[in-house]
């Protein structure tokens, strides 16, 4: 038989993952600003998207590579 945890734990539980969370997000966002900044741009009149930062790193990975051969 499972016994429901007390209210004032499981707010407190919510409350921590909430912070994880938001924490995660904070790191993700700081690490797509990093590869933001040494990514060649266009412009900077607009920041890239998290999917078009990813997609321009790859192209930029790729270019570098053919360049070393």
């Amino acid at each position: 038989m499972r016994v429901n945890p007390n209210p004032v734990v499981m707010k407190k539980r919510r409350l921590a993952a909430n912070a994880r969370e938001r924490r995660r997000m904070l790191n993700l966002n700081v690490a797509f600003d990093r590869l933001r900044n040494v990514l060649p741009s266009i412009g900077k009149d607009q920041q890239l998207s998290k999917y078009e930062t990813l997609q321009m790193a790859q192209s930029y990975i790729v270019a570098l590579c053919d360049l070393m051969e």
